[in-house]
């Protein structure tokens, strides 16, 4: 029933799209980008928001204060379903965009509001390309616009952490930005343990003390993808 009712409010939401195109084509003509970000993230939000509660997805968010309102941040969550990315629109409610896989870009609804924010799409099996977005993303950091990453690079379909990719830290070190920590419990419960079918689930979603990098110790600037898993990993706890 869940699945039948996202379905549905995915085919109404690509209809009612249309709308929202061209009242953001008229709206951003007087608007700065920081306003167009701003406003496609509300939209995006409320569009997540739905779509959680047509799943019957409950979440709980600890920590939400943590986060700072005055500077541009590196997030990083685990990553366990398609869901990740609606749970944490919802979690966090400054302004972010994310670097997602390039099949991304052919979601319905979803893709043109995650554009319009700046989310960068990465084809892992090009080398060069994932070094391009990389570079794109220390660039949009050093501009002041936060960033989502998900650095075990795949979805992990259990509950302990996947390896973090150390080229995706580089997006802290480059810009030198604080480094939220997230942790995400029982996602994959929502779809992938019982795929095609959605179920009903609490979600807890568990956001940590900012990571600052130039007050870390020398050791752990070396070891930094480790650092972030295990502050991770300490969240899950």
């Amino acid at each position: 029933m869940r699945t039948i009712l996202c379905i549905l409010y995915i085919i109404i939401i690509s209809i009612f799209s249309i709308l929202f195109r061209i009242y953001y084509f008229i709206f951003k003509r007087s608007k700065s980008k920081k306003e167009q970000i701003a406003y496609s993230y509300k939209w995006l939000q409320r569009i997540c928001k739905g779509l959680l509660k047509c799943s019957g997805t409950k979440l709980t968010v600890k920590g939400q204060k943590k986060i700072p309102k005055d500077t541009p941040i590196l997030f990083i969550a685990n990553h366990k379903s398609f869901f990740d990315i609606p749970i944490l629109v919802n979690a966090v409610d400054i302004p972010m965009s994310f670097v997602g896989k390039i099949q991304l870009k052919k979601v319905p609804v979803v893709s043109f509001w995650m554009k319009k924010i700046g989310c960068i799409f990465m084809d892992r099996s090009d080398i060069r390309q994932s070094l391009k977005a990389i570079n794109k993303g220390i660039q949009q950091l050093k501009e002041g616009h936060s960033l989502l990453i998900f650095p075990e690079g795949t979805r992990i379909i259990e509950e302990n952490l996947g390896e973090f990719k150390k080229g995706s830290l580089k997006l802290a070190t480059k810009s030198n930005v604080p480094i939220i920590p997230i942790y995400i419990h029982n996602a994959h419960y929502i779809l992938e343990t019982q795929f095609p079918w959605i179920k009903a689930v609490d979600i807890n979603v568990n956001i940590g003390d900012p990571i600052i990098i130039d007050k870390l110790k020398d050791e752990d600037k070396k070891r930094l993808a480790l650092y972030v898993k295990n502050k991770i990993e300490d969240l899950r706890k």
